[in-house]
């Protein structure tokens, strides 16, 4: 009994997510991006360009659509932000493994898959900067089934 509360208390919290197209570019993949999404997104234009807004203390979670172009065991995650002019910065991640986020490994070339990920927006970020954020899944050759560039701004 209490592994179905569990469950249906599960399926409730993913049905309430509130998931926003968001302005986003590729870079140099070999898989193809058909949608990228966010939940706990304000998203708002700036300058004419689409700009997410995280808040302090939250979890948004990003939601990348991708057909892999190469059959793959694995999938690795990672983050790099830029804010300004400065060099690109890795995001933290307490796990890398593409594959625990919503992505069936071993990958299929030429079949949908949907990664998931939160990432917590902590009040040690600067506030009020636009943020240039480059997602990436690459296999374990090195190669890139996916490279997005959205920007963000972390808001109080």
């Amino acid at each position: 009994m209490k592994t179905i509360i569990i469950l249906v208390s599960l399926l409730a919290v993913v049905a309430m997510a509130d998931f926003i197209d968001i302005g986003y570019k590729t870079c140099k993949a070999d898989g193809t991006v058909s949608q990228v999404k966010a939940d706990g997104c304000d998203l708002v234009i700036k300058d004419g360009k689409k700009v997410c807004l995280f808040k302090k203390g939250t979890r948004p979670v990003i939601q990348i659509a991708f057909k892999p172009s190469t059959a793959s065991d694995k999938l690795k995650t990672s983050v790099r932000a830029k804010v300004g002019g400065s060099a690109m910065v890795d995001f933290p991640q307490q796990n890398s493994d593409a594959c625990t986020y919503g992505v069936k490994c071993p990958l299929t070339a030429g079949s949908e898959q949907v990664f998931e990920q939160s990432i917590a927006i902590t009040d040690n970020h600067p506030a009020g900067d636009q943020i240039q954020v480059n997602w990436q899944l690459t296999r374990p050759d090195a190669g890139k089934e996916v490279c997005i560039i959205f920007l963000a701004e972390i808001v109080e």
